[in-house]
Parts: structure tokens; sequence; C-alpha cells
């Protein structure tokens, strides 16, 4: 009885102390505007099959790609608000109603403009996930959100659409949760014509650690010498 109970307390001791040798894998994914799930950039038209729209706050819709600098035509040699200039990571992407014959969309002028999309961290250590990312706004930039949390600097109430603006979220800042997630941008327009949203952004973190073969078969070992103890306790 007694070599029961020392074999189950040093079980327990073991679970509770976890696997010596944990594999603790690092993954990492992108939120890229105007990419397909695969991560290749779409062509200008396409709708983006992750980020949605709204004009409102409240009516979201899937945001399309782009046409910078199409109009009035490729050969007119007419280009617009350094939206040509960005990296080929991630596409340009604003309201679904934007053709390519116009320049115009559907922002307003001083209206605030919602783009957002969520993503799951199921799996992940929320303490350990970082982002680190790169966008712009044409015209205005009024914020980058996590869950509702404000970003620091992503707010700069400037013109955002002819350089990238850096930022980066570091782990443990209480920005991310178990679960889904969402991130959101906002911007205004000054003249309802070439607005776009453009964001560059990859996130890390550690996935759940996963005991090791060998640990797993040292716990099924002892577990089941602590059942042929009790049966043979029972026996006697």
């Amino acid at each position: 009885m007694k070599l029961t109970a020392i074999l189950g307390a040093g079980l327990a001791a073991f679970a509770l102390a976890g696997p010596a040798h944990a594999v603790l894998p690092t993954a990492s994914f992108n939120l890229n505007t105007g990419t397909d799930a695969e991560g290749n950039v779409l062509a200008s038209g396409a709708l983006d099959p992750f980020w949605t729209i709204s004009t409102n706050g409240t009516s979201f819709a899937a945001a399309r790609v782009a046409y910078p600098g199409s109009f009035p035509g490729p050969d007119s040699g007419q280009t617009c608000c350094g939206m040509e200039t960005v990296d080929n990571t991630a596409a340009w992407v604003t309201t679904p109603d934007v053709i390519a014959t116009s320049p115009n969309t559907t922002w307003g002028v001083g209206n605030t403009v919602f783009l957002k999309r969520t993503f799951d961290l199921s799996g992940f250590d929320v303490d350990t996930v970082s982002l680190s990312a790169s966008f712009r706004v044409a015209d205005t930039a009024r914020g980058v959100f996590i869950n509702g949390i404000a970003v620091p600097g992503t707010n700069t109430g400037s013109f955002a659409f002819s350089a990238d603006v850096d930022f980066s979220v570091a782990a443990g800042t209480g920005f991310f949760v178990d679960g889904i997630n969402t991130i959101e941008m906002r911007g205004t327009s000054v003249n309802s014509q070439w607005d776009a949203f453009w964001f560059s952004t990859t996130v890390t973190g550690q996935t759940a650690p996963i005991p090791e073969p060998e640990t797993w078969a040292m716990l099924a070992a002892g577990l089941g010498l602590v059942g042929v103890m009790r049966a043979r306790t029972r026996r006697a």
C-alpha cells in the first residue's frame, strides 16, 4: 500500500513539473492586405478574402484590391500618392465599389473609414505573441487597434500614403487574447479619391508545449506500474 502511494505521489509531482524536454515550436503568419490564403498578392479588382471595410463602422463588406495609377489609363503616365511604391508583400485595398476607370471612392471627406479582419491564436501561448508591421493609409492614418486597444504611434493624424509607417507590438503587452482576435485600421480622406489601406505584417509566437515521445512513454509506464501494485494489494 505504501509503495502504491509513493508511486502515485511521484507521478503526480512529475505531471505537475511537466516534461523536462518539452518542445516549444515558434510559428508565424501574416495578416497582409490584398493576399490569398497562400500569401499571394491578388490582382487589382479582386475581393480580399480576409479584410472587410466599412464607411460607418457597423456595415462591413469585403474590401477590394485598389487600382493605383490606372486612371485615366496605363499609358497616361499618371501616378498617385505613392501608391505605386509599396513592396510586393501586400496590396492596397479599398471600398468594394471602386472601379478601374475612376479615382473616386465612397469614403467621403473627413469621414472615418474602418478596415478589419480576425485571426485565431488558439494553440498559441499569447504571452509570447508579438507583431511587427508596416502600413500606409491614403490619405490620413487614424490608428491601428488590436482587440479594441489603440496601438501607440499609429494614429498619426497626418498623410500616410507616400511612406511606410512602421510599428511593433511586443510579447507580453496584453494586446492579444486566446482564440479569436481582431485587428482594425482607421483612416480618412481629404477628397474621396485615391483612398485605400495597405498593411504588411508578421505575427510570431510560441505554440503550446508538446511533450517528447519518451516523456509520454515514461508517464505511461509509471501509471501501468501503479495499476499493477494496486491490483496486487487488492488480492492480498
